[in-house]
């Protein structure tokens, strides 16, 4: 995976340098790692935002701080809870020869198979967190779901992640249910038909 390069810039703490920073069209962020003391610093949003919609969520990035350059991935965001706007953003500083731990986006394909026959993908888990060496982390985990039936359901266990990878989540977590709509009417079993017919 190729590095991407975002400039930051230090930063003072505190709200009021906070409110200045967004109103210039930056965002207040941290960078902490292993063995490092961490660093306040405030990145542009808009450059931040086009990086992770044209490389994805954990992109690995060569955050240049002062000319010194440390590479990182984007840990945690925060985000005001009225607006949803980005309020603070978290990077981590890695080391390419050790394992992180990451939550990568899970692609659902199939899903217009199974709501052509009039179901619905009830989901339970958007994203899995597994733990890879920086170079081997996905963008996004692909699965499959158009060979599954109405009661089916999909369980962290049944994902395959590329090699190198290792799932963190419990395997019995649930990802998905496939399910019938509530107000769809459900067809009568051989059961329900013999039954009525002996009643009748």
């Amino acid at each position: 995976m190729q590095n991407v390069e975002l400039e930051a810039a230090l930063r003072v703490p505190g709200k009021n340098a906070a409110r200045k920073l967004k109103e210039k069209g930056y965002i207040p962020a941290i960078l902490y790692g292993k063995g490092m003391e961490s660093i306040p610093l405030a990145v542009e949003t808009g450059k931040l935002r086009t990086i992770v919609q044209k490389h994805g969520r954990n992109v690995l990035l060569n955050l240049v701080v002062n000319g010194a350059t440390h590479q990182a991935i984007l840990k945690d965001e925060q985000r005001d809870e009225l607006t949803g706007k980005l309020i603070h953003i978290d990077f981590q500083r890695v080391s390419m020869n050790e394992k992180i731990e990451a939550a990568v986006p899970l692609k659902l394909e199939g899903v217009g198979v199974i709501e052509s026959k009039g179901l619905l993908v009830q989901h339970q888990k958007w994203e899995l967190n597994v733990e890879s060496l920086p170079t081997s982390l996905p963008d996004e985990i692909v699965v499959d779901v158009s060979n599954l039936k109405i009661g089916d359901t999909l369980f962290v266990k049944d994902v395959n992640v590329p090699e190198g990878v290792e799932k963190v989540d419990d395997p019995d977590e649930v990802i998905l249910t496939i399910v019938a709509p509530k107000n769809a009417d459900v067809p009568e079993t051989d059961e329900s038909v013999e039954t009525s017919s002996e009643n009748g």
